[in-house]
């Protein structure tokens, strides 16, 4: 049997905020901003619409999870290797 230390059992599991639809219908509010979860209130940049607009053609896809070339432009813009790079979700 594998024992789980002591301060990893007392560790708070992250409980993510509401999203915003949910707030305001508990509160009867409208037109409200959230700032909290690194949310934007300004929405995504244009730069980033082209991006996901470009790619929406192979949305049916799954993407690959490696990262590659994300890795290999980090690389080079950061002067380290791709192995130097680890990626994540969150």
């Amino acid at each position: 049997m594998t024992r789980v230390p002591e301060h990893i059992r007392k560790l708070i599991p992250y409980v993510p905020g509401k999203p915003i639809e949910e707030v305001e219908r508990e509160l009867g509010l409208s037109d409200t901003v959230k700032l909290a979860s690194n949310e934007n209130p300004l929405g995504p940049s244009p730069k980033a619409l082209r991006a996901v607009t470009g790619r929406l053609r192979d949305i049916h896809r799954y993407p690959d999870g490696n990262g590659h070339y994300l890795k290999e432009a980090l690389a080079e813009r950061f002067d380290v290797t791709p192995q130097e790079i680890i990626l994540g979700n969150g």
